[in-house]
């Protein structure tokens, strides 16, 4: 049954002057300074932590740190030449048409840099079908930028046919890209492996400092996950969105310790508290105050 306007109106408005006494907010704040003690003992007195961040991977154990690189020859290559039309389709949208002079000097600049570029894979030493791929798309990529400047318009119809034309070469960069970064990972993490005993390696966790974007199926989340055998982020395996600080990374670490044994110890699910508390009541509330 929907709830009465006037009825809503006093809940908004009792909520509104509603004021904390100060004995609560002690009391509060004495929660608060216990809940930050004790994420402080968990996060020491748990295991190892690998953290992964961009090109660097660290192992943090027993007061020790051991950092190594996980960059690989072929990720930058590859990676570079697939942003090329990826730069023409940012640099020509929104809209169509008449192409400003901002856009005109952008696509002009960029045209300047693909050739020098194109010239430097050889000191790369891509396998021969990889190479050819790169100069496919920077052909048409060449091509496309000098039919636009040209004509100093274009139609989005010809750039999304362009942008598609070049999708499965881009892909194809992509799957080697994968393929390099995970085989660099693998052999310096199987070193780690061997150093740590079953049960240090039973009590590892990985903290994987990343961006917004790429957070939902990122290649190193995925590699943590079918390692160590969990099932979804946020167990053994945490990602530190946009927390490049190591520290912030450690204490979103501690938190999930904390709350992990919280949710166990109330509701014998370690994953409860990984969502709002609140949020099951708000879906049964919801459909009262918001009926469909």
């Amino acid at each position: 049954m929907a709830l009465s306007r006037a009825w809503i109106a006093l809940l908004i408005v009792c909520s509104a002057g509603a004021q904390t006494p100060a004995a609560l907010t002690k009391l509060n704040d004495a929660f608060r300074a216990a809940y930050a003690e004790a994420r402080t003992r968990m996060l020491t007195a748990s295991g190892p932590t690998i953290i992964s961040s961009g090109d660097s991977l660290t192992l943090l154990r027993g007061g020790q740190r051991q950092e190594v690189d996980v960059s690989t020859p072929i990720y930058d290559p590859v990676k570079t030449i697939a942003h090329i039309p990826l730069a023409i389709y940012v640099t020509l949208t929104p809209g169509s048409g008449t192409v400003d002079s901002s856009a005109i000097k952008t696509l002009t600049g960029l045209r300047e840099l693909i050739p020098p570029a194109e010239a430097s894979l050889a000191a790369v030493h891509l396998p021969a079908a990889a190479l050819e791929r790169q100069k496919q798309i920077v052909s048409a990529s060449l091509a496309f930028i000098d039919e636009v400047t040209a004509r100093r318009s274009f139609d989005r119809a010809r750039l999304i046919a362009f942008t598609r034309r070049m999708a499965p070469l881009v892909m194809e960069n992509v799957a080697d890209a994968t393929r390099a970064q995970l085989d660099m990972l693998h052999a310096k993490v199987g070193v780690w492996q061997k150093e740590l005993s079953p049960r240090e390696w039973s009590q590892l966790h990985v903290v994987i400092i990343g961006p917004h974007m790429p957070r939902e199926d990122l290649v190193v989340t995925q590699y943590f996950l079918r390692l160590l055998h969990e099932r979804r982020e946020g167990g053994r395996v945490v990602y530190a969105e946009s927390l490049w600080q190591e520290p912030q990374a450690m204490e979103l670490l501690g938190t999930h310790l904390i709350d992990g044994s919280v949710g166990d110890a109330f509701f014998g699910d370690a994953m409860r508290m990984h969502r709002d508390l609140l949020g099951d009541a708000a879906k049964a509330y919801l459909s009262r105050l918001l009926p469909e």
